[in-house]
């Protein structure tokens, strides 16, 4: 509980505010001690490795989910597999990426192809594209 002052009309009361301590308090102590809860603003998510692996790995899940489904017994592909297998391909196209800025004509938009090394938001962005595209079609 955190005591919010009142200027002076009323007295103190205990507010039902978390304190900043008590944010970061997940039951769950893999995830406590895992998953930070700052943000930090600087670090960029949709990149173009974001939108290519995403984008790749959407179309390569549904594809062979909607491949597979035909089979006797059929075969489903989740997007942890493709979480697993980008985590490898996205730090070694940070690597191998030139940090070249791409402008786009007639706008003053502008983009890099290496902002920096391959991070989380990435990631779970990589992992979003991936899962919409393994989830099966409605039949």
């Amino acid at each position: 509980m955190v005591e919010v002052e009142t200027n002076g009309i009323h007295p103190p009361y205990k507010a039902n505010v978390p304190a900043a301590e008590d944010v970061n308090d997940s039951p769950i102590e893999q995830v406590r001690l895992t998953v930070p809860i700052t943000d930090d603003p600087k670090l960029p998510c949709l990149t173009f490795r974001t939108w290519v692996l995403g984008v790749i790995s959407c179309a390569l899940l549904a594809f062979l989910n909607q491949f597979f489904v035909y089979r006797q017994n059929p075969l489903y592909i989740s997007s942890v597999a493709a979480q697993i297998a980008v985590l490898p391909i996205g730090k070694f196209m940070a690597a191998s990426l030139p940090n070249k800025i791409i402008y786009v004509p007639g706008t003053k938009w502008s983009f890099s192809l290496n902002p920096g090394p391959f991070n989380m938001k990435e990631h779970v962005l990589i992992t979003i594209f991936a899962n919409s595209g393994s989830n099966p079609v409605l039949q």
